[in-house]
């Protein structure tokens, strides 16, 4: 979107973005999947932006979680089942196919 994009009322059209100290559209329905996950990868964030950062803490205790980030900043003290993959994302995801193969 540009400045001056407009809806049908006049108003300036938003982008389809959450803005901070916004709730997060499908939360919910994001917690259920995560919860429900056979595998979590978490590829390129700080683990800083809440509420999506939470999403970690609702897979269960037995189901592995890779994180791929050049700077990671949680560590497997943090999760048993973490795999820390500190790469940047694509040679990252190279080194996760390696693994789960």
């Amino acid at each position: 979107l540009l400045p001056g994009d407009l809806c049908e009322s006049g108003s300036q059209l938003r982008p389809h973005i959450v803005w901070f100290g916004e709730a997060v559209p499908l939360l919910e329905k994001a917690i259920e999947i995560t919860a429900s996950a056979d595998i979590l990868l978490i590829i390129g964030t700080s683990m800083q932006v809440y509420p999506a950062a939470s999403l970690i803490n609702y897979i269960g205790s037995h189901t592995p979680i890779y994180f791929i980030d050049p700077k990671p900043n949680i560590s497997a003290r943090d999760f048993n089942n973490l795999t820390v993959i500190s790469e940047k994302a694509v040679k990252g995801m190279e080194s996760f196919i390696e693994l789960i193969n």
